[in-house]
């Protein structure tokens, strides 16, 4: 079932509408988990330097050259997590702060808690960190700084700070170079992340850390670097393409975002090959381990996203302001012999820069999200009309809805 939140301090009353279902964890006292963390047999001083060792160690391996297994950077990764959970425990969150979820005009606002697993997501990391760094030179090879805008970073920033901490420790780029604005709308993110801030030593590279809905908020001066990733399995739920709509209108003119762009594909898939069968031999799910390709029939890209795109997008208005725009348009394999038994599936190639990219199934954003109302040479067993039926040969449309939960919707051309 789904609750009410009860948002009575937010300051955004607009904002308060329903939350997603109560998350397992409230089960349990978590506050009462972290605050137990937080009584090791550590000094504060202790506590810190474990913390940006931690935070050094991982982009170390991260950012050189040499190849490090699969096991080691998990347990890296892993480390950077505990370290940075001690870290939020000493920001002494209430118990509401740190589970507030809900659903705002433009997607899924995560919880602190929820969001604060992704930087322990390896490649994911890897890709976007190491992309960030190669964006990073690029910009200073013909300016003295850099100015960096971080929205709906969460409550560790994770794509930016392990980043921050290992230029601090390692040098190469240093805060008279680089000056970032970190954004969120959550209280209990913002509350983490001055402290996370704080813990890291690095705030000299910090121009301001500030409360606000990413959708809305307006910097002050020109940005050179764009850094977002606001983004679930199948591009749906969160309002990745809202606030990249209204935040590129502030980059400089030669401004790079990261990601540099966003290949969304559709594709027809035997279920139970695509998402059980080929992962139960392999060590872990990555797109280096990937075997099924060749089973899949591939129907092509439905929306890209990149600075030009996204400046050149115009939103259509439905009823009720539901705001859509238009995305692929693709034609039906025809003469699939097993396409009443196939799925679709859909999920993002994420270019963040340079050769940098994180690849499908390399991260929880980029799994292949399946679509069981989607039928193509098949009629569902109960007519409904949530459900879309196609036959091979005919153009499909695609549209993705902005408002509410995001998500693509098909429409025959």
């Amino acid at each position: 079932m789904k609750a009410q939140l009860q948002m009575a301090n937010h300051p955004k009353a607009e904002l308060d509408f329903a939350d997603p279902a109560v998350d397992n964890l409230l089960k349990f006292s978590i506050r009462q988990q972290l605050e137990s963390l937080a009584q090791q047999q550590l000094s504060q001083a202790e506590r810190k330097l474990k913390l940006q060792q931690s935070f050094t160690q991982a982009m170390t391996a991260v950012l050189t050259d040499s190849v490090t297994g699969h096991e080691q950077l998990t347990a890296l990764f892993t480390d950077m997590y505990d370290q940075a959970m001690l870290s939020m425990a000493q920001a002494a969150l209430t118990e509401d702060l740190l589970t507030c979820q809900y659903v705002s005009a433009t997607g899924l606002i995560m919880s602190p808690l929820n969001c604060s697993t992704t930087i322990k997501d390896v490649y994911r990391l890897r890709g976007f960190v190491r992309g960030l760094d190669k964006a990073i030179r690029a910009k200073l090879s013909n300016r003295k700084q850099v100015r960096l805008l971080y929205p709906a970073c969460g409550p560790f920033a994770p794509l930016l700070l392990p980043l921050l901490q290992y230029y601090q420790d390692e040098g190469g780029v240093d805060s008279s170079q680089l000056q970032v604005v970190l954004v969120d709308i959550q209280p209990g993110a913002i509350q983490s992340l001055r402290q996370l801030v704080k813990d890291l030593d690095v705030s000299d590279y910090v121009e301001a850390i500030v409360e606000a809905d990413a959708t809305q908020y307006e910097p002050q001066g020109a940005i050179d670097i764009l850094l977002l990733e606001a983004l679930q399995h199948g591009f749906t739920q969160e309002g990745q393409l809202s606030i990249a709509r209204h935040q590129v209108q502030f980059l400089s003119l030669d401004g790079i975002m990261v990601p540099q762009s966003i290949s969304v594909q559709a594709i027809m898939v035997h279920g139970d090959t695509e998402f059980n069968q080929q992962w139960q031999s392999a060590a872990y799910t990555h797109s280096s381990n990937l075997t099924a390709r060749e089973q899949r029939v591939e129907l092509g890209e439905i929306l890209h996203i990149s600075k030009t795109a996204l400046l050149a997008m115009q939103p259509i208005t439905l009823a009720n302001d539901i705001e859509v725009v238009q995305a692929g348009t693709l034609v039906l394999p025809d003469g699939v012999i097993d396409m009443p038994e196939r799925i679709l599936a859909i999920y993002a190639r994420i270019y963040t820069f340079g050769d940098e990219v994180v690849d499908e199934y390399d991260s929880g954003i980029t799994h292949p999200l399946p679509d069981m109302t989607f039928y193509v040479d098949a009629t569902p067993s109960v007519p409904d009309n949530k459900y879309f039926v196609a036959r091979g040969g005919e153009r499909v449309g695609f549209y993705y809805q902005l408002s509410g939960l995001p998500r693509f919707i098909p429409v025959k051309a």
